[in-house]
């Protein structure tokens, strides 16, 4: 593909008129059994990193005190002792304002993070977020972080399968973890976003972005934003307006190709927000890389285009043209502790960058998973808008 034909994407996409967001979400009420579940999807648990996010309204002048009580926006695994995450309010008996978000490790241990709110804090719209990179669990509250903490190993998240509930949690006291608000635009990515990335697309609603993000929209329905997973709601659970301020985008990227790796985990290239003129927290993501003791540099490399069917070269397909090469740059240790990179590219506040493309591409020496001790990405186009 040619520079020419790439624009000419570009300006389709920026051509597009977008839907109007129907802004709705979904109400419950703690002690009054309710929420939504999905069948088990791999993108529920990732093996690379974790961001939770939503948008939330919490009452907390109504919560039952003397049982225990944990208000809950999404839970992964609903068994007792099971979770691979959640992310909740551990209102206890007392009906503390204890916003917590917490992981399961490979040693099978919980460790959270804890924002201790103030009253009536989230009673109107509040964007949260909940992110953990193998080594800290961190709480963002309107793109600041509010909260950390840090485990005491280095490890991906359990993956325990199961099911995942959007306002509640363990179902051994029916009502006792139901959210007692609103929940809206729930989003799963495959990494940990920064503040930066999270309030750069917090008012958004994502709309065909590429890689394995799971995005909730529950806009008058419970069906995912790429039609692949539909929730099946239960007990007292409908349908609220929702966050009023977020509205619909598309970025443009697409994925081109496919990764070059002799194992299962096969890098992905991936945005953490959407590219777009004025946004200086955009970051390119390589996520399912290999780990440091594996691969010792990595490079990341931006072409003008690509051309389909280009021949291997030491052993990884080719997604970028080589002949349009524009830069690369070089990365040691090539990722983090469980195999993610990223790249920030900030883009600064000119109109004139709109429309401006390039394709990407991550290569990795990777002696482990690489046929010619090379592994690769797919590649990404992307378009600012």
């Amino acid at each position: 593909m040619d520079r020419r034909l790439i624009h000419a994407l570009a300006s389709a996409v920026l051509c597009a008129v977008p839907l109007a967001a129907q802004n709705s979400g979904i109400a419950l009420t703690t002690g009054a059994d309710g929420g939504v579940e999905f069948a088990y999807d791999p993108r529920m648990v990732p093996p690379t990193g974790l961001t939770v996010e939503a948008w939330i309204t919490y009452d907390d002048t109504t919560i039952p005190t003397g049982l225990n009580y944990w208000p809950t926006i999404a839970r992964q695994n609903i068994s007792p002792n099971q979770e691979s995450w959640n992310f909740r309010v551990d209102a206890a008996t007392t009906g503390n304002r204890a916003l917590k978000f917490a992981v399961r490790t490979a040693t099978n241990a919980l460790y959270g993070a804890t924002y201790i709110f103030q009253p009536a804090e989230f009673a109107n719209w509040t964007h949260v977020a909940g992110t953990y990179d193998g080594t800290t669990i961190r709480v963002i509250v309107n793109g600041v972080q509010v909260a950390s903490f840090i485990p005491p190993v280095v490890s991906e998240i359990q993956d325990n399968g199961g099911i995942l509930r959007l306002g509640n949690g363990d179902p051994a006291a029916p009502g006792n973890e139901v959210w007692n608000g609103s929940i809206d635009e729930v989003r799963i990515w495959p990494m940990a976003r920064t503040p930066g990335e999270i309030a750069a697309s917090m008012n958004q609603e994502l709309q065909g972005m590429p890689g394995s993000l799971l995005v909730l929209p529950l806009n008058g329905n419970y069906t995912s934003e790429d039609l692949s997973l539909t929730g099946v709601p239960f007990g007292a659970v409908g349908f609220v307006a929702g966050e009023p301020n977020i509205l619909p985008i598309t970025p443009i990227a697409f994925v081109i190709g496919q990764g070059s790796s002799t194992c299962a985990r096969v890098p992905e290239l991936l945005a953490g927000s959407v590219a777009s003129v004025g946004n200086l927290d955009f970051t390119l993501w390589c996520v399912r890389g290999p780990t440091p003791p594996n691969s010792p540099v990595g490079a990341i490399f931006a072409a003008g285009g690509y051309t389909a069917g280009l021949p291997p070269v030491l052993g990884i397909t080719l997604n970028i043209d080589p002949n349009l090469l524009i830069v690369s740059a070089l990365q040691s240790p090539a990722t983090d502790a469980i195999g993610n990179a990223n790249f920030v590219l900030s883009i600064p506040n000119q109109p004139t960058l709109v429309g401006a493309s390039w394709v990407f591409q991550w290569v990795f020496l990777d002696p482990v998973c690489g046929a010619l001790d090379l592994t690769a990405s797919n590649g990404l186009l992307i378009a600012i808008q």
